[in-house]
């Protein structure tokens, strides 16, 4: 299942190492909003935990290194 244009920034943010909160206060979503969003992205990519979502991101161009 394809990620939302929304979970593809969460995810993004994931990436770049970003808290739920600080996801929530970039994004302008509420932390329960942006734990829904994690929820999804974990369960449509098969990921089991941050460190997973982080190296899906690097590995798929959301984030560069250094970025």
């Amino acid at each position: 299942e394809e990620l939302t244009a929304r979970e593809v920034d969460v995810l993004t943010l994931i990436g770049k190492g970003r808290s739920n909160s600080e996801i929530a206060t970039d994004l302008g979503i509420s932390g329960v909003t942006v734990k829904s969003h994690v929820g999804h992205i974990f369960l449509k990519l098969g990921l089991r935990d941050r460190a997973a979502a982080i190296v899906y991101a690097f590995d798929n161009g959301l984030v560069a290194p250094n970025a």
